[in-house]
């Protein structure tokens, strides 16, 4: 009898072990393709977020800008790439305005990827810009996506991962990254940053950052946002709160091209 059950024990313990297994390849199946997916956006010598172009001078916007034309060609939801220097956050920008999180669950081809795609707000004003540029991406485990941002609440990586470079089809933006934080969304009460898009008032401004500062749980005081400045926040999921958000802060530098 004892035997019996021994036996039935090991089976159930098989098929479980079976079934994870081959969860766990499908995942990172799925998470590869999508990730070379993105790499064949580009020509080979620019897709390494940190590569120089075939001139020694880098990923200048002068010698990226015709790719991003002909991509906007094939996908007309294309507003940008982003691009943090040091990680593997290097993405094309999409945004819709009559369906805000197509992109959720979409590649860049519009076909269905758990992965998504980077999108921003439907609020935000990518082109202007629009005093608070929102963009979202999925916290993959992999590290793809935007599964990097959690490095950033780390000191050590926050204090050598500074920039974050997001051009759109007006011009090169260059962010310096102010902090980052993370809350519970869905409470109610919650701090509504996505929300937000322009400072019709100093007031509206004030509000903003001092909900913030409040909520920071890492930053460099020398990148505070001031009034007038342009910021950007990426948000991604966060698993420490129920429902939660974690958001980057960064803030547009003056010699941003445009």
């Amino acid at each position: 009898m004892k035997k019996g059950v021994v036996i039935i024990l090991i089976a159930i313990c098989a098929i479980v072990f079976g079934v994870s297994a081959y969860q766990l390849i499908n995942y990172y199946g799925a998470n590869n393709a999508a990730e070379s997916d993105f790499k064949q956006l580009l020509p080979s010598d620019v897709s390494d977020p940190n590569a120089v172009t075939p001139d020694g001078g880098g990923m200048s916007y002068d010698f990226m800008s015709s790719y991003y034309e002909s991509l906007r060609e094939q996908n007309s939801d294309m507003v940008g790439w982003l691009r943090i220097p040091g990680t593997r956050v290097s993405y094309p920008v999409m945004q819709t305005t009559s369906s805000p999180e197509y992109y959720l669950d979409k590649n860049f081809q519009k076909q269905y990827s758990s992965n998504g795609s980077l999108f921003a707000a439907s609020i935000s004003d990518v082109n202007l810009p629009s005093d608070v540029v929102i963009i979202y991406g999925h916290r993959m485990k992999t590290g793809a996506m935007f599964g990097s941002l959690g490095d950033f609440l780390k000191q050590d990586f926050f204090d050598t991962h500074d920039t974050i470079i997001f051009d759109t089809f007006t011009g090169r933006n260059e962010y310096k990254i102010y902090g980052a934080f993370s809350l519970a969304v869905g409470t109610g009460t919650e701090f509504d940053y996505y929300d937000y898009n322009q400072f019709w008032s100093r007031d509206m401004y004030d509000k903003f950052m001092t909900q913030t500062d409040s909520l920071l749980q890492i930053k460099n005081p020398s990148y505070r946002p001031m009034f007038g400045d342009k910021i950007l926040l990426l948000s991604t999921c966060e698993y420490t709160h129920t429902n939660g958000r974690l958001v980057l802060v960064a803030v547009r530098v003056e010699n941003s091209t445009n």
